[in-house]
Order: structure tokens, then C-alpha cells, then sequence
């Protein structure tokens, strides 16, 4: 991580919320509750939002952009407050092949997908991503989540979904036998609250209702009988959640679902290797778990004493860059 400074002009505004739509080399800046809404208005396929801290009005996403915001949770060291995208919505690309990647958002409503090929989330926090209705056809094909969190997944009609270093709290399916409806999970934590076939989970930790079929786990942790029904290799049973967890704070899988750790006790975590030499689970692997953006995002503006004689601001800007 590295902090960078630059120093611009810029026009004085008094709204928190901000969102930059870069367009090739042309960037225009929206203000208010409703910058992502106008900014997606005005956005073509491959463009870039950048979004600020602070509670932005949902719309639907139906352009295949990258969407960015500075976290999808409270910063305490960096003393910043994430990027909240607020209310349902849906979203689809007919821009295919071109995709939508989307990072560093705490999206708090409901997102509906209604056809969606090959989007990238990554360190998310999502409450509930589902299918849309029963008489559509599109559902969303090869989508991969990086670092994220997601506390309702309905994974019906999702095609070929992958998770690295990912937490869902709550993964289920109403048509839990459909061939097309298959799950990849990496160094990531589930809950299975309904008996599921077509998983594929590595070096994960995975409880609930039970993988099923043509399942198959390598190098995983459980509770209970979860692997009893499908072909399961070097993994670990324990009896309780606490077993395996030295900081699960809640009595239900749920609770705390935007911040909860996930640290693994010492002795499971020396024990429980995957395939790769790295403890199983979130922190482990070549992606370990991390909430901050991989890009740079403001950390602190300080605006000058004096503007110039047309009205622009001397704006001193600090930026993190979380690739360093």
C-alpha cells in the first residue's frame, strides 16, 4: 500500500457523493444521490464510473463498464467510509462479448439478473444476487467473484459461477439438480442451505445442507456429513462451526456477515493445508482475503485558502494504492 499526492484545479462543489465517468480521454464528474444514475445515463460500453464514499441511489446496470468505488466496507485505518449503492435492482449486458466488472461497492439491496455474461465482481460486499423471473431464459453465464461477500446467493440459472477467497453466507438453489447450474469455489467459505449437486470446492470451508451427485471437494473443511453423498479428497470433519473458527462471533452462519473475520484457529490452520501448501479458506491461497480496492482510491482532499480569479479551488488530493 502506497500513499501519492497530486494537486489539481478544480470548480468548487458543496455535494459529498461524486461520480467520474471517464470516456476515452474525456472525464465528466456528477454530484449528488443520483451521480451513479445520470454517469450510467451517460456511459457507453467500456467506460469507467468511479464512485466516492457515501450512499448512492440504485439503478439498473444494463452497460457493460467498470464500475468502481473505494471499499465495500468501513476503512478504520484509513479513516473512510465505503461506497453504498442502495435499493433493488437489475442489470444485464447485451453488449456481449464485452463484460461488466465492478469493484470495491457495498451493494445493500437486492440485484436481479436478467442476463449477464462473464461479469467480474471483486471485493464486494453483495446482500442478495438472484435470477429473474421464472419465465425468463437469461440468466448469467462464467461470472467470477474475487474477495467478495455475498450474504444471499440464488444460484438458480447462474452458469458456471467461480469464487476465490469469497464469503456466502447463504448459497441455495430451487432447482438444486440442474446440470448448468455448476458452482467453482477456491479458498472460500459457503453455506449450502439447500443439498446441492455440481459443486467443484477447493480448499474451502463449506457446512450446511449437503453436496450431492457429481459434487466433489478437495482439501475442504466441514461439520457434520456434508461430503457423506459425493466424492470427497483429503478433507477434515469437525464436529461444531466453533471447532474450526477462533473468532465466529455469531450463534447462526449469518451474523456479522459484513466484517466477520473468519480467522481459523491455530492448530486447524497449521492442520487444514490445501492443495497448494496455504491454510483452507478465505486466507489462504494466492488471493487472500482483503476488502480494499487493487486500484487508487481518495484517501484525503484538502482544499486551499484561496481559489484563482475564475472560481476554481486549489484541491491537495491523497490517494491509497492498494497495489502496493
Amino acid at each position: 500500500m502506497a500513499l501519492l499526492c497530486a494537486t489539481m484545479l478544480v470548480f468548487a462543489q458543496n455535494s459529498t457523493q461524486t461520480a467520474l465517468l471517464q470516456h476515452g480521454d474525456e472525464t465528466t464528474t456528477f454530484y449528488g444521490a443520483d451521480a451513479f444514475i445520470n454517469a450510467l445515463a451517460a456511459a457507453s460500453t467500456g467506460d469507467i464510473i468511479t464512485l466516492s464514499s457515501g450512499t448512492f441511489n440504485a439503478g439498473d446496470l444494463d452497460k457493460a463498464i467498470t464500475l468502481r468505488g473505494v471499499g465495500c466496507v468501513s476503512d478504520d485505518e484509513l479513516n473512510m467510509l465505503p461506497t453504498i449503492i442502495a435499493g433493488d435492482f437489475q442489470t444485464w449486458n447485451s453488449n456481449a462479448p464485452a463484460v461488466l466488472t465492478v469493484e470495491g461497492i457495498f451493494f445493500d439491496g437486492v440485484i436481479t439478473v436478467n442476463g449477464q455474461y462473464a461479469p467480474i465482481f471483486i471485493r464486494c460486499n453483495i446482500n442478495e444476487i438472484k435470477w429473474g423471473s421464472e419465465g425468463s431464459s437469461a440468466g448469467m453465464y462464467d461470472a467470477e467473484f474475487i474477495n467478495c461477500r455475498i450474504r444471499w446467493f440464488r444460484e438458480d440459472n447462474f452458469h458456471n459461477t467461480t469464487f476465490r477467497n469469497c464469503v456466502v453466507w447463504d448459497c441455495r438453489s430451487e432447482t438444486t439438480n440442474q446440470p448448468t447450474n455448476t458452482i467453482q469455489a477456491y479458498n472460500s467459505y459457503i453455506w449450502l442451505n439447500s443439498g446441492q449437486y455440481n459443486l467443484s470446492i477447493n480448499n474451502s470451508i463449506i457446512g450446511g445442507a449437503g453436496m450431492y451427485g457429481n459434487s466433489v471437494a478437495y482439501n475442504c473443511i466441514s461439520w457434520g456429513s456434508i461430503f457423506n453423498e459425493c466424492s470427497h479428497h483429503d478433507c477434515w470433519v469437525f464436529d461444531y462451526i466453533t471447532d474450526v473458527f477462533d473468532t465466529f462471533d455469531g450463534v447462526y452462519y449469518h451474523y456479522a456477515w459484513e466484517t466477520e473475520p473468519l480467522i481459523l484457529k491455530s492448530e486447524i490452520a497449521n492442520q487444514c493445508l490445501g492443495l497448494d501448501g496455504t491454510q483452507v479458506g478465505i486466507n489462504g491461497g494466492n488471493m487472500p482475503y482483503s476488502a480494499r480496492p487493487t486500484y487508487m482510491t481518495t484517501y484525503r482532499t484538502t482544499v486551499g485558502q484561496h481559489s484563482t480569479p475564475d472560481g476554481k479551488l486549489n484541491i491537495h488530493i491523497e490517494v491509497i494504492d492498494g497495489n502496493k
